[in-house]
């Protein structure tokens, strides 16, 4: 029988978005964009399938996952207009990674308590947005330049999707060396014993599960002139 997380997660990586996305991914052009995106979703995958067997493992995995897909969208912003602030992440540090993701972590989380829906096109050649207002709600295409850091929705106008102010640079910090040291709380013993994993690791599962394909997705849309 499948535990929560199991299921959960299968279930986003089942879930129609997630499979437009997927099938976004495998016709991207070569490079590492394409293959980095490829590799995030063989990692949640894994982590889908292993954790009854050992959730310590499947949380790696899914931090893996995660790390791939931050590699797969600075790669695409490299490439595709944005190369001047693309190369300032550095790839192979963790917590210049890391604050990519905590960043699209915060979005999403803005996103979510603004009520906001997502869906494939009818035409699946893009993915759409519902965001409710004051008169009911407002649809559109689903891009990265729908979305803008404004206090609320009326500042933002119509078509864009406001989040809210981002926090203090010294709370984001913190919260990157928090994420930077996640993989070390999973791998490495200490002087006191050895790690037991994450306090709640179906949380991390599903939330790691969910982040991933939102890099990715932004991988796929910033090849889009519309996003740049």
């Amino acid at each position: 029988m499948q535990s929560k997380a199991t299921s959960d997660s299968s279930q986003i990586l089942e879930h129609d978005v997630s499979r437009w996305v997927a099938d976004s991914v495998s016709k991207l052009e070569a490079g590492r964009a394409k293959f980095c995106s490829v590799n995030s979703l063989r990692f949640l995958r894994w982590a889908s399938e292993i954790f009854e067997t050992s959730p310590i493992v499947a949380s790696f995995c899914a931090l893996n996952a995660t790390e791939e897909a931050v590699a797969a969208f600075i790669a695409a912003a490299k490439k595709h207009g944005h190369k001047k602030l693309a190369k300032q992440v550095n790839l192979h540090d963790h917590q210049s990674k890391a604050l990519d993701s905590v960043f699209a972590q915060r979005c999403s989380r803005a996103a979510k308590q603004g009520r906001l829906a997502i869906a494939v096109s009818q035409n699946r050649d893009m993915l759409a947005f519902r965001l409710p207002d004051e008169s009911g709600y407002r649809y559109g295409p689903l891009h990265l330049s729908s979305f803008r850091i404004y206090p609320n929705i009326e500042t933002a106008g119509y078509g864009l999707i406001a989040l809210d102010d981002m926090p203090p640079v010294e709370d984001l910090q913190a919260e990157v060396r928090r994420v930077a040291e996640a993989r070390n709380q999973l791998l490495y013993a200490i002087n006191t014993g050895v790690q037991a994993g994450f306090k709640s690791p179906q949380a991390n599962l599903v939330r790691e599960t969910q982040l991933s394909l939102g890099l990715m997705w932004a991988a796929v849309d910033i090849y889009e002139p519309r996003s740049g």
